[in-house]
């Protein structure tokens, strides 16, 4: 039987000092890589004119494509969407997936393919990562958008379990918001009081917002800890 997540604050504050070193340093390992990288720069090439025919053929048909999706999108807009991420759950499997193999962590990375399930109203999607943490989230049926995403850890006692929740939660805020700097995720989580002396975690109840998406934090005694994402307009 898996023992409840730990209830001592000191707990949590010693395994959120071990991963801050993990989400603050990986900018600076990234901006060096890119920093060595180096650009070439192809000399032009001059351009036949079937070339240019074919080029302007081409143009015609993407801006076919073009228009048929902008009216596609206008009648979507028609029906409501109550709430949207602006992503679908592939893109934030494989952002998510991304920055985990950035941090080192491939093990909590979310599996090659998201099983979709038809729901009543909103379709929706279950993953283990572990056998302590879950994915969950649902999709609208309008437009298969993810309108929200969450994640439900409850560790086994040990440090690296803990470790693991703490990066998780960082994981779905940079699945969620795949523009900011990993570093950013200190930030977000100090707003949720993650790193508050005395901070009960059964007990928890924060949330912030970055970007557009609300960020929940709760926490229970018999689920564990509970972090989501969704859009800060969805009521």
């Amino acid at each position: 039987m898996k023992k409840p997540i730990q209830k001592k604050w000191w707990f949590w504050l010693i395994v959120v000092i071990i991963v801050g070193g993990i989400f603050g340093n990986k900018d600076e390992e990234n901006t060096e890589k890119e920093a060595a990288a180096t650009t070439e720069v192809s000399a032009p090439v001059e351009t036949k004119p079937e070339t240019v025919v074919a080029e302007k053929s081409t143009t015609k048909t993407e801006e076919v494509k073009v228009a048929k999706e902008n009216v596609k999108k206008q009648e979507e807009k028609k029906v409501e969407i109550p709430g949207s991420l602006g992503m679908t759950p592939d893109e934030f499997r494989k952002s998510f997936n991304k920055r985990a193999d950035e941090l080192g962590n491939p093990k909590l990375k979310i599996g090659k393919k998201l099983e979709i399930e038809e729901g009543p109203v909103q379709n929706v999607f279950q993953y283990m990562t572990t056998d302590y943490i879950g994915i969950t989230g649902s999709v609208n049926k309008v437009d298969g958008s993810l309108r929200d995403v969450m994640m439900i850890g409850q560790g086994n006692g040990t440090l690296s379990s803990g470790a693991d929740i703490i990066i998780s939660i960082g994981l779905v805020i940079l699945g969620t918001n795949p523009d900011i700097p990993t570093s950013a995720v200190g930030d977000i989580m100090k707003d949720l009081g993650v790193i508050d002396e005395g901070v009960d975690w059964t007990t928890i109840d924060e949330s912030t917002e970055v970007n557009g998406v609300r960020y929940t934090l709760t926490g229970s005694d018999v689920l564990g800890i509970m972090f989501s994402a969704s859009d800060a307009n969805d009521k």
